[in-house]
């Protein structure tokens, strides 16, 4: 069960990043206990088949709403698991008081791997970014071709959009090291990776003659 205690903040306009799985089960998808590493706010005290549910949990608030956008190639295991992440979301919804009045939002892209297929998806996620924007990306699921494609249009929303800030990317983990049904998680806070290709692309606008002691000095504060 979801812990019913709402958190407090202030007021942003909240855009959550993710992909539906790929994965085929009979018996669905896993439920875990993430535990968060290097974000406390990532912590759920309830299990979870969505890492980007944590971020939901950590950073949207009561009285706000928010929007959830799933990249989604069509097939039977991602429109299972689609309807799974829209029950999840709106049972934290429902306990946490968050508003999320669309729901899952799909964009439906093509199974296909190619560089075409990935541009295709990147200009479909365009449509779903804007000024003002604090956005939360989760980098679990899809493909590695469709991650990317993900993280580029979060990173282009960044440097383009006026006043958007990316708040939080986040990548869930699970240890298969026991036998089924796994049941434990970790999930990172990765935005620093994201922060770290800014610094790497204003380190190379600017010509900086050494770049690696520049950013040595920088990964040292």
């Amino acid at each position: 069960m979801v812990h019913c205690q709402a958190k407090k903040g202030v007021s942003d306009l909240k855009k959550f990043f993710t992909s539906v799985p790929l994965q085929h089960s009979a018996a669905g998808l896993d439920t875990l206990l993430y535990q968060a590493v290097d974000n406390s706010a990532l912590q759920m005290d309830a299990e979870t088949s969505f890492p980007i549910l944590t971020a939901v949990n950590g950073f949207a608030r009561p009285g706000e709403d928010f929007r959830l956008i799933a990249v989604m190639p069509d097939a039977e295991a991602t429109r299972r698991n689609r309807e799974e992440l829209s029950a999840q979301l709106t049972a934290l919804c429902s306990c946490r008081g968050l508003s999320c009045p669309a729901g899952v939002e799909t964009v439906s892209v093509e199974s296909s791997q190619t560089v075409a297929a990935q541009t295709a998806t990147f200009r479909k996620l365009l449509d779903y970014v804007d000024d003002d924007d604090e956005l939360y990306c989760c980098m679990t699921f899809g493909t590695k071709p469709q991650s990317q494609a993900l993280l580029l249009a979060v990173q282009y929303a960044y440097r383009v959009k006026r006043n958007a800030s990316i708040s939080c990317i986040v990548y869930g983990e699970v240890d298969r090291s026991g036998p089924k049904p796994w049941k434990k998680g970790t999930v990172y806070d990765m935005t620093a990776l994201t922060r770290l290709d800014e610094v790497v692309h204003l380190l190379a606008q600017r010509g900086v003659a050494d770049p690696r002691s520049a950013l040595d000095a920088i990964l040292s504060l």
